[in-house]
């Protein structure tokens, strides 16, 4: 398993999550429910780009029900994909610290195109975005 963590400590201040949703670029995250990989925080925006992919990856899952309720099955995809989430301030490589909460990120998904999702927190105790690396 191997983590890029040249943006963890970039020193860039993103844009306002609720700015990117009003560009288009972010969706409201329907799944309102905690993660407990997330330090039991809900996501409240994807980007469209990750939404798009999760739609893909559940209709190679799951034709029919990706049919039927394509919200629903994008939200369960999304829930599996965050179980392999690991905070960057403990992932391999590293330096040793306490964890930051403010980054997460799993391995690259084949289904997504080999690309890793964040899970990045705006603001301390801020809101969760799932995204890919380069939707920020």
């Amino acid at each position: 398993m191997s983590f890029d963590l040249a943006f963890a400590g970039a020193d860039q201040v993103p844009t306002r999550p609720e700015d990117r949703v009003a560009a288009g670029s972010w969706l409201p995250c329907p799944d309102a429910l905690p993660h407990q990989t997330l330090v039991g925080s809900p996501i409240s925006y994807v980007s469209v780009s990750l939404w798009q992919a999760l739609g893909r990856m559940a209709a190679e899952l799951d034709p029919v029900a990706a049919r039927q309720d394509p919200t629903s099955v994008g939200c369960d995809v999304l829930r599996l994909i965050t179980m392999a989430a690991v905070d960057t301030a403990l992932a391999p490589g590293a330096e040793p610290g306490e964890p930051r909460d403010d980054l997460y990120m799993t391995p690259s998904v084949v289904q997504l195109g080999r690309r890793p999702v964040w899970f990045k927190r705006f603001g301390p105790d801020g809101t969760l975005t799932a995204l890919f690396p380069e939707d920020m």
